[in-house]
């Protein structure tokens, strides 16, 4: 029996749904996208896509450290225990709590205005700019300290090791999608040299507030709305994986969704074109794939640039428009949590399949990292 690196566990939280249910979205090209639940009017995107109905205390009834989270947080602990149920792991018992490892990306700009108000009406001189002096001063006095637990990038995947009492090796990646694969092969690499047996990856991100959107506008996100009057539709979730040793699955009788066979994760530079780097790791990627045996899930989110890269791309490898899965039309761009998305439905797409199907996640966006997942129906 050969060895290698499989997923055992999907658990999502998106706006539309778990994984079965944006699947399904996905097949009958649904979209989430809304107008935005504020005075979106001054940017160049007015439409985003939230979770309506979103209640963490639905999965963990009146438990109180809920109240210390940000909603990124408690997205991320909700999808991180329905990947673990979704495997049947529980930590100091499937595995000692110390052999599972823990990567996480997450984003940054989450919070709501009325969060940081405070900070922000006190922090003001006469001129009506941001003085450091009444900051220090008056601003800081009047931050509740529980301000710490929901604006720090890291606290999310904090909460998620204490709700699953996981005690292994574990990183934190910020704050694009790029970010978001890097953490899922760092999970790989860590059960690939025996570090751990079992790994809980994935990522978290709230896109839909006036501070996400006043960011996204200021890094240039909604260019492509000004320019073509479609782009980035910003959305908000999280999304965990289970990746286990597969000799360590099979033998306490988890049947794997796909083997990861291999992957790609690079730094673009300023000097080359985006498509060009993209072109490198899929057809670095390219010989696993067979002329009839191949579906895509693409990365592209309606932004015109990122959709003619990936097109290009595509394209020059020799991938042809069948088989081609867009979920981000349907969930919208969840940034951060957007990679462990993009595996995530690759791995279903894969346990859905015969053996031997190939199915490629593309994993680009905003910021300098991209990478792409080579997963075979186990």
């Amino acid at each position: 029996m050969s060895t290698g690196v499989v997923i055992t566990g999907v658990g999502m939280v998106t706006p539309l749904g778990g994984a079965d249910a944006v699947m399904a979205g996905v097949h009958r090209r649904a979209t989430a996208a809304a107008p935005a639940p504020f005075d979106a009017s001054g940017f160049d995107c007015q439409v985003c896509a939230p979770i309506a109905d979103f209640d963490a205390d639905a999965y963990f009834p009146d438990n109180k450290m809920l109240r210390l989270m940000n909603r990124d947080a408690q997205m991320a602990v909700v999808a991180a225990r329905l990947a673990m149920n979704d495997a049947a792991v529980r930590a100091g018992k499937t595995y000692p709590a110390e052999e599972i490892a823990l990567f996480g990306s997450t984003g940054t700009a989450g919070m709501s205005t009325t969060e940081i108000a405070r900070i922000v009406q006190h922090a003001a001189g006469e001129d009506g700019l941001l003085s450091l002096e009444r900051f220090g001063r008056v601003a800081l006095k009047r931050v509740r300290p529980v301000l710490s637990f929901r604006i720090l990038s890291n606290m999310p995947i904090c909460f998620v090791s204490i709700f699953e009492n996981i005690r292994g090796p574990n990183a934190v990646y910020t704050p694009w999608e790029g970010q978001g694969a890097q953490a899922i092969a760092a999970g790989v690499r860590a059960i690939r040299r025996g570090d751990v047996q079992c790994a809980l990856v994935g990522g978290c991100d709230v896109k839909c507030r006036e501070v996400s959107f006043l960011s996204l506008q200021q890094l240039g996100v909604f260019e492509s709305w000004k320019r073509c009057g479609q782009g980035t539709v910003p959305g908000e979730g999280a999304a965990f994986l289970v990746l286990e040793e597969r000799e360590s699955a099979i033998k306490r009788g988890q049947h794997p969704y796909a083997l990861i066979k291999d992957f790609r994760t690079t730094s673009t530079l300023p000097s080359r074109q985006v498509e060009d780097t993209l072109y490198d790791i899929l057809a670095e990627l390219r010989p696993y794939a067979g002329e009839d045996r191949l579906s895509v899930v693409c990365a592209a989110d309606g932004d015109s640039c990122h959709k003619r890269n990936e097109e290009g791309a595509l394209e020059r490898v020799g991938f042809g428009e069948d088989g081609l899965l867009r979920p981000k039309a349907a969930i919208g761009n969840l940034f951060a949590a957007a990679a462990s998305v993009q595996v995530g439905l690759a791995a279903r797409l894969a346990g859905a399949a015969d053996p031997g199907q190939i199915v490629i996640a593309n994993c680009f966006g905003y910021g300098s990292e991209m990478g792409a997942f080579v997963l075979e129906a186990a």
